[in-house]
């Protein structure tokens, strides 16, 4: 396996002379913001048909979105998975492979008809989909060229009263994969118009489903959160069904709703439901437990979950964001698990609600904190901190009345308020941050960016932005 994303360009220049392009069975290419014009690079120095034997490539925000290799993959015969994560758009792909997964990633905010791109291939043999999300029409058409597909992900856009109802009949309507074992479904449909029935229609042909994943991002009525309807259809058309897994919008429930999850069909599965008031969701734990909190929210109550008290502790051990604020509330556990923690006020920092010791990303929100307190803070009690992000000023920084401390563990570093720094600088950063690799800093004149360069003698990345209020 070969994965290009991220590497720095000389070991990218190293491994590609070393690459036997017929021995190379999986291939990651990326033109990210740190390995920009990788894809060219790469086919400067090869021809994708070289690589009789790749089976896995995966394409990461190519700079043409990823045309120039699209457009010769049909000749890879030994290709059966590719992932895309576009830029832009999905330029049109005439054809592939006789491929059996396809993902397909689009950013956040990024909308367009993908049938213009995939609508002439030939998708009869793939087994795995994945599509970041996808219109009505897509969504028939994917279910009607796709016979022998057994699970499918996608985040689904009905706008249209009408389209809810084709949603519900498409079973009636045209052929379908009624083999699915596995269905992660997001779906985002016109106020009040997707009832439980719409799904129970949907649903009920899929006798195989082994695991299925329901997100609704629209306001629903109760029938949604009926749990003997849903027990109903899973007894009688689902089977087969062994993971249920369900995230609803709800603003208010009443208890009685979460007691009917305590029968012991729900409990005998270990499919446990939580309500929790501050993101008004109802939802499957821990599948859906979130993964990021704060200092001042308080985790869901005995009362609004079916979860034994005993396993009470999964609400923490999930969370891997951490965010200090001014209020803080009673925890019964630890956060053991954080890997991101976000200062917002300083002075409420408190050991005794996470263990810091696997924080990997620091982010500083206040200039209330010095950075010689911080600093400390990294040395004495977080070893695996590597990120680190002061989005704070940081006034009258003198290497003579700074401690003597050195982070070399911090290989990327980013500085967004750099560039007010409207005195002469007089502090050393890179004695603080001897190693920092990549850089992400504003500016106020090119005489920081020269500064800043001049420091950092290991950088291998650096992105400037141009502090508009403060430019010189």
């Amino acid at each position: 396996m070969i994965n290009f994303q991220s590497i720095r360009k000389t070991h990218f220049d190293l491994v590609c002379r070393l690459i036997r392009p017929e021995q190379v069975i999986s291939l990651i290419l990326a033109d990210e913001k740190e390995t920009p014009c990788q894809s060219q690079l790469f086919q400067a120095r090869f021809r994708i048909e070289k690589f009789t034997r790749l089976r896995s490539l995966q394409l990461i925000e190519l700079t043409d979105d990823g045309q120039s290799l699209l457009s010769k993959l049909y000749k890879v015969q030994s290709l059966v998975s590719l992932e895309i994560n576009i830029r832009f758009d999905l330029p049109l792909i005439k054809a592939l492979p006789s491929i059996k997964t396809l993902i397909i990633n689009f950013p956040s905010g990024v909308q367009f008809d993908i049938r213009r791109s995939v609508g002439s291939l030939s998708l009869e043999y793939v087994r795995h989909l994945s599509i970041s999300y996808c219109s009505l029409g897509a969504f028939l058409h994917f279910f009607n060229e796709m016979p022998q597909l057994k699970s499918f992900k996608t985040s689904l856009l009905l706008f249209k009263p009408i389209e809810v109802n084709i949603f519900a009949y498409i079973h009636q309507i045209q052929i379908t994969p009624v083999d699915l074992v596995s269905l992660s479904l997001t779906i985002n449909a016109p106020a009040q118009e997707l009832t439980n029935n719409h799904f129970e229609l949907f649903l009920t042909p899929f006798q195989r489903l082994q695991q299925l994943e329901l997100i609704i991002e629209t306001y629903l009525d109760h029938g949604f959160f009926n749990a003997n309807q849903w027990e109903k259809l899973i007894v009688e058309h689902l089977p087969k069904l062994m993971t249920f897994n369900f995230k609803f919008p709800a603003s208010f429930i009443e208890r009685e709703i979460i007691d009917r999850f305590r029968s012991p069909f729900w409990l005998n599965k270990h499919w446990f439901v939580a309500f929790d008031s501050h993101s008004q969701t109802l939802f499957t734990v821990p599948h859906f437990a979130s993964t990021k909190t704060s200092s001042s929210i308080t985790s869901v109550s005995s009362d609004w979950t079916t979860l034994p008290l005993e396993q009470h502790i999964i609400f923490y051990d999930r969370v891997n964001q951490l965010r200090y604020e001014l209020d803080q509330s009673e925890h019964s556990y630890r956060y053991n698990h954080v890997k991101e923690l976000i200062f917002d006020d300083p002075y409420m920092y408190d050991n005794n609600i996470a263990d810091v010791s696997k924080v990997e990303s620091l982010i500083i929100n206040t200039s209330d904190w010095p950075l010689d307190k911080i600093v400390t803070l990294i040395k004495t009690a977080m070893p695996c901190v590597n990120y680190l992000r002061l989005n704070c000023t940081q006034t009258s920084l003198q290497d003579k009345y700074f401690p003597d401390i050195s982070l070399s563990q911090i290989r990327r570093l980013s500085l967004p308020q750099f560039g007010r720094h409207e005195e002469k600088i007089q502090f050393n950063w890179s004695k603080v941050f001897p190693c920092v690799e990549r850089l992400t800093a504003s500016i106020n004149s090119k005489k920081q960016i020269v500064f800043l360069i001049d420091h950092f003698k290991n950088m291998v990345s650096g992105f400037f932005v141009l502090d508009e209020y403060h430019f010189d």
